[in-house]
């Protein structure tokens, strides 16, 4: 008679399983064309020319703040800062209006500063000071949400004559079919999949976000490294929320709060660990992909509004529980 295995001999056994190694690896992927195939067959007008391009466009701006998302994770930080960063550099640019080429230039360096400047002062109460993320991080957030409100004092606020430039940027298409959006999108993935990749900076944050005494014991400089993370997450939050602008003209300083939670979804719902020290940038894709079909999918759908944050937040609460049974499950 066989005796049984003990618990961890089994654990890791199925870890070299190579079903299970595949189903791991790829079970966003598979769950995303479950939905496609579905849809397909109870909304015909899903798998369409227009619809693709508009679910192509919507995530861009979701996609970039979670790539920024993404480092900080990495590096064992948290944000909830990024939806109001975005939306405080949308204002800006809107407040700016820029319109010779010389001066849209101009705005838009402002506009990544000053987000950029948001996330140092984010990384150096958490990084340099050792302070709670998720509190300096709502702070930030509640701050920048009242300067935003303060400033827009209104529902809606938006361009007086959008500039036709920033009107390409967010409406053009390249050779006819190809969104100007789009094509940023594939620009800063390749970049920030690039990083995360192939140079040592990912690894010195990977080991932080590991482990974060060991990092430090082997030479590396934990705080200033934590404090870079949240710099990129300020500056590519800034970015998405210049695109924003261009693609809306207008913003609602009411979404000063959906942003970041749309992104932290898509991470933890793409296999990105919120704990740090594991995740790549095809998993926030993967995730970015899926929330943004689900809530296409919903709307072709016609399902309610009001219930769709409630189904949003399911799935989010589903993504933790299925991260924090990986992590057991390779204790």
């Amino acid at each position: 008679m066989t005796a049984a295995l003990p618990p961890a001999i089994s654990r890791l056994q199925g870890q070299h399983n190579p079903l299970v190694k595949f189903l791991r690896s790829y079970t966003i992927w598979i769950v995303i064309v479950v939905l496609c195939a579905v849809m397909t067959l109870v909304a015909p007008n899903f798998l369409t020319i227009g619809n693709l391009r508009s679910v192509l466009v919507n995530m861009t701006h979701v996609a970039i703040v979670a790539f920024g998302l993404t480092f900080v994770f990495l590096g064992g930080g948290f944000d909830l800062s990024s939806g109001a960063t975005l939306i405080l550099a949308a204002t800006l640019l809107i407040g700016l209006n820029p319109e010779p080429p010389l001066l849209i230039g101009g705005a838009f360096l402002l506009v990544l500063a000053i987000s950029t400047g948001i996330g140092a002062f984010n990384g150096y109460l958490i990084g340099i000071q050792g302070l709670n993320p998720f509190v300096v991080t709502l702070g930030t957030r509640t701050i920048i949400g009242s300067i935003i409100f303060i400033n827009a004092a209104r529902a809606v606020y938006g361009f007086a004559g959008q500039a036709k430039i920033l009107e390409f940027i967010g409406l053009g298409r390249i050779l006819g079919f190809l969104p100007v959006l789009t094509l940023v999108l594939i620009v800063v993935t390749v970049t920030c999949w690039f990083v995360i990749r192939y140079t040592p900076y990912a690894r010195k944050i990977l080991g932080v976000g590991a482990n974060a005494t060991v990092a430090r014991f082997s030479g590396l400089r934990v705080e200033r490294l934590q404090m870079s993370t949240y710099m990129i997450n300020g500056l590519l939050a800034g970015l998405a929320g210049i695109l924003v602008a261009c693609k809306t003209s207008y913003i609602v300083p009411s979404l000063v709060w959906h942003y970041d939670f749309a992104a932290i979804t898509a991470c933890a719902l793409g296999g990105i660990s919120l704990s740090g020290g594991r995740g790549t940038i095809m998993n926030a894709l993967s995730g970015v992909i899926l929330i943004v079909l689900i809530d296409n999918s919903l709307v072709l759908l016609g399902v309610p509004t009001v219930w769709q944050p409630i189904l949003k937040g399911v799935v989010l609460l589903i993504a933790i529980i299925a991260d924090m049974q990986t992590k057991r499950s390779y204790a």
